[in-house]
């Protein structure tokens, strides 16, 4: 069906350990954030989810998705060689890309919530390998990236256990929105405009209005943003 249905059930089901991985060639039906099809697969797509079990606290749950993009984006990072920026919340971009016209990455988080806790989490990450500046072939980059992705997402998850603030500065330092105008279509409908000025401590994307007013954006709100200079 879709890795982030594989990592759920294995976690509902069997109790998936912190750190478990799936990885598919393709699938019949892998969604984005808010049901958006991805159709990609094969030699040229990296599709994973990871089961994490953070130790948080379920208001911080939208800061799993600075999680998955920080992690994403220090992985291509570290096999490219390049810098990647974010576009809150689920996309990774190269450097210098302030349009996400280059799409590296998309990432997609699901949580399942428990008395007072987080039961588990799946961060899903599919990669698009064509265009990277690598010299490797397209499996040797998948296994590099796939390594990279492992140890990356675990370490953003330790750092949002231990220094949420830390996540926060890390990831609102490469997202390409800030201080920059934008326009956030909502679900189910309407939309909201401003500068962007901050992700704040619960995940969500902070806009202010030409009259000063602050807007907060949850990442489960979101239908689509778009950035002006």
């Amino acid at each position: 069906m879709s890795v982030e249905a594989l990592a759920s059930a294995w976690a509902r089901t069997e109790d998936a350990p912190d750190g478990s991985i799936v990885v598919a060639d393709s699938e019949i039906s892998g969604r984005l954030r808010g049901g958006t099809p991805w159709r990609h697969g094969g030699d040229d797509a990296l599709l994973m989810a990871m089961v994490i079990r953070p130790a948080i606290d379920p208001l911080q749950e939208a800061l799993l998705w600075l999680v998955a993009s920080l992690g994403a984006a220090d992985a291509l990072d570290s096999v490219t060689g390049a810098t990647h920026m974010m576009q809150w919340p689920d996309t990774v971009v190269p450097e210098g890309d302030d349009g996400g016209d280059t799409t590296r990455c998309v990432v997609n988080v699901t949580t399942q919530l428990g008395p007072g806790r987080v039961e588990h989490s799946v961060l899903a990450v599919r990669a698009h390998l064509g265009g990277l500046e690598v010299t490797n072939t397209p499996q040797d980059t998948k296994a590099l990236l796939l390594a990279a992705l492992e140890e990356q997402l675990q370490a953003a998850t330790r750092l949002i256990e231990r220094d949420p603030l830390a996540l926060l500065e890390a990831f609102n330092d490469r997202c390409v929105a800030m201080n920059r105008r934008v326009l956030v279509s909502l679900l189910p409908r309407g939309e909201a405009r401003g500068r962007a000025t901050a992700v704040d401590k619960d995940g969500f994307l902070v806009l202010e209005s030409s009259t000063g007013m602050l807007e907060r954006i949850a990442p489960a709100s979101l239908r689509s943003i778009e950035l002006f200079d």
